[in-house]
C-alpha cells in the first residue's frame, strides 16, 4: 500500500501572507521527503476566495528540488478549464524538472463559477476532458497533430520537445460516480476516489473500475487510489476533537460549492456522518487498521488530507514523522 499527502490542509490558516504560508509548506515537505511518503500532491481550483489554492503547476516546480525520490501529483488538475495545447507543454516541462517523478491527475471540476470563468457549463465538462486528452496524448507522442472537436481545433501542430516519462507520465482521473469510474477505466491506468466519498461506496466504486478494467480487453488491472481524510490523536475523541475546526471548514467549503451532484455516491458533507464511515481516524494503530481494511478492498494506494494538522512548520513536521512511522511505513508492507 503506497501513500501520500495531499498539501490542501497545509495552507491553512489563511491569515498568514501568501509567501509565508508557500515557504512554509516548501520547509515542510523539504523534511518529510525521506520520511517515506510515496508522492506529495496539490489541487486545483480558481477564484476560491476566501480559500487559498496556490496553483499547481508552479508549486510542484518549486518542490520538485527539496522532494528527493518522492512523485509529485497534481490531484486533480481540473482539465476541461484549461487549453489542453498549454497544459500538454506545461506537463512536459514540468516532467523534466522533476526528472521523471510528476504524476498527473485530471477531474471535470463541479464549480460553476470556475466553469463560467472558462466559458463553459457543466454539459461541456466531460466532452472537453476527452477531446483535450486524446490531443494530448497524440501531442506527447511526438505526432503533427491535426484535430477538428466540438472545443479544440488545430493544424500540423507539434511539441518542441516529449515527455521525459513514456509514452507520458502515468495519468490519474478523479471520481466519485460509477460513471466517473467508468470513464477513468476506459481513458487512464489509474482512478482517484474523492475524500468524501464513503468507505463502503469506496469498496463498490473499487468493483466497478476493476470489472470496467477487464471488460474493456486483457492488460493492465489498473491502480485504485483513495483519497481519504486522516483524523490522529491518542484517543477517537482528541482525534475528533483536533479536527473539528478544519472539518467544519471544509464542509462549510464543499456545500457552498455544490460539490455534491444528482450522479454522484452521496457524500459525507456534514456532522450527521460518522467519521469512521468515510475517514481514517483515531490512535495509530486504529489508523493502520483502516488502511488494512482498505487494502484488503483492493484500494492500492491512499493520498492523506490531515484534518488534525497542528500550526507552525516545527510541529507540522513532528507530526508528519509521526504519521510515517506509525502508519505509513507499516502500511507500506502490505501485501508483501
Amino acid at each position: 500500500m503506497r501513500i501520500g499527502f495531499h498539501l490542501t490542509p497545509f495552507w491553512s490558516p489563511t491569515d498568514r501572507a501568501p509567501t509565508a504560508i508557500i515557504d512554509e509548506a516548501v520547509e515542510v515537505v523539504r523534511a518529510a521527503s525521506t520520511m517515506g511518503f510515496a508522492w506529495v500532491s496539490i489541487g486545483h481550483h480558481w477564484v476560491s476566495h476566501p480559500t487559498v489554492w496556490p496553483q499547481p503547476i508552479p508549486m510542484l516546480a518549486r518542490l520538485a528540488p527539496e522532494t528527493g525520490q518522492m512523485r509529485l501529483k497534481t490531484s486533480m488538475l481540473l482539465l476541461p478549464l484549461l487549453n489542453p495545447v498549454d497544459v500538454a507543454e506545461n506537463v512536459v516541462t514540468l516532467d523534466h524538472i522533476t526528472h521523471g517523478r510528476l504524476d498527473l491527475g485530471v477531474a471535470i471540476g463541479y464549480r460553476e463559477r470556475e466553469l463560467e470563468a472558462a466559458g463553459l457549463g457543466r454539459k461541456d465538462r466531460v466532452p472537453k476532458l476527452e477531446e483535450s486528452l486524446a490531443v494530448m496524448k497524440r501531442l506527447w507522442a511526438g505526432e503533427e497533430v491535426t484535430y477538428e472537436g466540438a472545443y479544440i481545433r488545430m493544424a500540423g501542430a507539434r511539441l518542441g520537445f516529449g515527455p521525459c516519462q513514456r509514452p507520458h507520465p502515468p495519468l490519474e482521473m478523479g471520481a466519485q460516480s460509477v460513471r466517473a469510474t467508468q470513464r477513468a477505466a476506459r481513458l487512464v491506468d489509474a482512478v482517484f476516489f474523492g475524500p468524501q466519498v464513503a468507505w463502503a461506496d469506496i469498496g463498490r466504486l473499487v468493483s466497478v473500475y476493476r470489472e470496467t478494467r477487464a471488460a474493456n480487453g486483457p492488460g493492465a488491472a489498473g491502480t485504485a487510489i483513495a483519497s481519504r481524510s486522516l483524523i490522529v490523536g491518542e484517543s477517537k475523541e482528541a482525534a475528533h476533537a483536533a479536527a473539528r475546526g478544519y472539518l467544519e471548514r471544509t464542509f462549510t467549503m464543499y456545500r457552498t460549492w455544490a460539490m455534491q451532484e444528482p450522479g454522484m455516491m452521496q457524500l459525507q458533507l456534514g456532522f450527521d456522518k460518522n467519521l469512521d464511515d468515510w475517514t481514517i481516524n483515531g490512535t495509530p494503530s486504529q489508523c493502520l487498521e483502516t488502511i488494512t481494511r482498505a487494502h484488503r478492498m483492493g484500494l492500492d494506494g491512499i493520498g492523506l488530507t490531515i484534518y488534525s494538522l497542528p500550526s507552525g512548520a516545527t510541529a507540522r513536521i513532528e507530526y508528519l514523522q509521526l504519521i510515517a512511522e506509525e502508519i505509513v511505513r507499516p502500511a507500506a508492507a502490505l501485501g508483501r
